[in-house]
């Protein structure tokens, strides 16, 4: 079966610190995405399920107001049955469900786009540079990692590479692959620069470590924010394209 692009997903690392004192990086999270939507307008969140077995779990979202406020709010699951948040969200910053689910969970503004699916056997979906600030008096430099997954479970993907898109934060944000495919390199915290990459960071586009993605293979990719003193607060995103060949 080839590789489809639904295969190819981006996860988040298991250390992915909202300050600038813990851990950052690690092995790969298989349960926690790094790719999703904002609502398209200011706009409650609906969640449901595929399955009507879905009433137990508690869905957690944490984000901000169109004025940039931080809110969060916890939402019982009722299994096919919409449920509505009581804030307003101008953008979403992480999702946490209490456990995994039976069938799929939507995640959706209440009147404008669907956010994302939430998978059976995954529990949410987060962004990276949860929080991180610029200084007002010195330029600010963080480092996030992620990883992409081919989550086919027979085919590899050929000639892989990773490549910037042009939009959004890409200004701000340079990537580079870890030499070790499947590595669990840690840094000390959010700031410290990482090792092992030997390319270097830029915009790429780059080549995953020998040219493939093997069926449940993953690739670290380290994600560099370069802020500016006194910059402003930008809602924006960033986004990577993971390109290659199958069969």
């Amino acid at each position: 079966m080839s590789v489809v692009n639904t295969d190819l997903v981006i996860y988040t690392a298991s250390d992915m610190p909202e300050n600038n004192t813990s851990i950052a990086g690690g092995d790969i999270n298989s349960g926690i995405r790094a790719t999703f939507d904002d609502p398209s307008s200011p706009n409650q969140i609906i969640v449901y399920s595929s399955s009507a077995s879905d009433t137990s779990q508690n869905l957690t979202l944490f984000g901000r107001t169109a004025a940039g406020i931080n809110i969060n709010e916890s939402l019982s699951l009722n299994g096919t049955t919409l449920v509505t948040s009581t804030y307003t969200y101008g953008r979403i910053l992480k999702i946490n469900l209490s456990a995994v689910s039976v069938g799929v969970i939507t995640v959706s503004g209440s009147s404008v786009n669907k956010i994302t699916d939430i998978p059976i056997g995954e529990s949410g979906f987060r962004r990276p540079f949860y929080d991180a600030t610029a200084s007002a008096d010195v330029a600010k430099t963080y480092y996030e990692k992620i990883f992409v997954k081919n989550n086919n479970s027979t085919s590899a993907l050929t000639e892989a590479k990773v490549t910037e898109i042009n939009l959004g934060l890409a200004s701000k944000i340079e990537f580079a692959l870890e030499d070790t495919k499947k590595d669990d390199q840690t840094i000390t915290n959010r700031e410290s620069v990482p090792t092992g990459i030997a390319g270097g960071f830029g915009d790429g586009p780059s080549g995953i470590v020998n040219g493939q993605l093997l069926a449940g293979d993953y690739q670290g990719i380290w994600c560099k924010l370069s802020l500016e003193a006194g910059e402003a607060a930008i809602n924006s995103f960033y986004e990577v394209q993971i390109s290659g060949t199958t069969v």
